[in-house]
């Protein structure tokens, strides 16, 4: 379930989320609940048109109040800023699309530049861990909420995108974070172990010595291997 915040700027999110709940909540425009790596988590999300972000920044309620609020009451807070948006190509300003036409905003008489917001947005990103996504209309920002709600449904240990050890190929294979040791280099190339079970085989040993004069009951009480995989394997690394 997605819990929506029952006050006017948030409420219409209800009516396009699925099983979208109305409630109040004290911080955020939505949350839910999912799969932290110690148990359940609360996400929080605020929705943001470009001219409420503006006029947020500019009374500093965004940063005195809001954004502490919900990073005290969330595990993960994001950030979506609602609306097409771009700096007018002669002088920078921060302009909107309202209709067919672009134009500024003008918040008493101080005029933003694109690069301004923007700049706030990646400083307040890099230094709270806020995250900041952006969406062009509010059936997309709904869009995006249930796609992030899916996410974070799915049990932690299940999202492996990036744990895939870089190799050379394609530009799109993916690159894990981190240098992996050469225990678990060796043990990914060794025959039905790959990336994933190469994690159980580096806790498992404490060297590239041990790992290769291990016998097959030490091959064997790793999750997953067999005696088969356990013969194989020895006879590879000898």
């Amino acid at each position: 379930m997605i819990f929506i915040d029952d006050r006017e700027g948030s409420k219409e999110l209800a009516d396009l989320v699925t099983d979208g709940i109305l409630t109040r909540l004290e911080f955020g425009d939505a949350f839910f609940t999912g799969c932290g790596p110690d148990g359940d988590v609360d996400i929080g999300v605020e929705r943001k048109t470009v001219g409420d972000l503006i006029n947020s920044i500019s009374t500093g309620r965004l940063s005195g109040h809001q954004i502490p609020g919900l990073i005290k009451t969330y595990y993960k807070v994001y950030l979506i800023v609602e609306g097409v948006n771009r700096a007018h190509p002669a002088n920078g300003e921060l302009e909107i699309l309202k209709g067919s036409k672009w134009r500024n905003l003008d918040r008493g008489g101080r005029v933003f530049s694109y690069h301004a917001m923007w700049g706030y947005l990646n400083t307040l990103e890099i230094m709270t861990g806020v995250i900041v996504r952006s969406t062009d209309s509010i059936k997309a920002t709904a869009t995006m909420i249930e796609s992030m709600y899916r996410w974070w449904q799915k049990a932690w240990k299940s999202h492996k995108g990036h744990l895939q050890m870089h190799k050379e190929g394609p530009p799109t294979a993916l690159m894990r974070v981190g240098k992996p040791s050469l225990i678990r280099r060796i043990a990914a190339e060794l025959p039905h172990i790959g990336w994933q079970r190469s994690l159980d085989v580096e806790k498992k040993f404490g060297s590239v010595e041990e790992m290769v004069m291990a016998g097959e009951e030490d091959w064997t009480s790793i999750e997953g291997i067999g005696k088969a995989t356990a013969k194989q394997v020895m006879e590879a690394l000898r």
